[in-house]
């Protein structure tokens, strides 16, 4: 009896964690997640019709994104 759950797909791991109203840049990917291709993954979760948000922050003179989604207000959420 085989009772190991398959692996997550890297775009399924970048997924949920914004869906836990976490932000992420490319270093966050790759500190937690060893994951070096983030603006790819984003992509491919953009091209399943998710609406991500991003910015550009420049911090110690370095220049990156920052993607999150937009997560519904409790009010938001009781109009529906």
């Amino acid at each position: 009896m085989n009772t190991r759950q398959p692996k997550q797909t890297y775009s399924q791991i970048i997924m949920a964690h914004l869906m836990a109203g976490k932000t992420i840049t490319n270093m966050q990917a790759y500190d937690e997640y060893a994951i070096t291709c983030l603006a790819q993954r984003i992509s491919e979760i953009r091209a399943d019709g998710v609406i991500i948000q991003d910015e550009m922050i420049k911090q110690n003179g370095k220049r990156f994104k920052r993607y999150w989604i937009d997560q519904p207000t409790p009010q938001t959420i009781e109009e529906v």
